[in-house]
């Protein structure tokens, strides 16, 4: 599997920019958090990474099952 976005919640300011541009729609705000529901539809593409106004998220290998 592909490198998951991975989030810093002490960082993460709750913008909801990560989840707004996210092309498959698999990240969403769960309270003020951004969380992946859907995981298998990343697709590995850094937007939320790139986006983020507070450095909260990184690319990292997904938690083993």
């Amino acid at each position: 599997m592909n490198e998951l976005p991975a989030l810093d919640d002490r960082r993460c300011t709750g913008c909801g920019d990560c989840v707004t541009v996210c092309p498959t729609q698999c990240l969403e705000l769960a309270g003020r958090l951004p969380w992946m529901p859907r995981p298998k539809d990343c697709v590995s593409c850094t937007l939320c990474v790139a986006v983020c106004p507070a450095d909260a998220l990184r690319m990292a290998p997904p938690p083993p099952a």
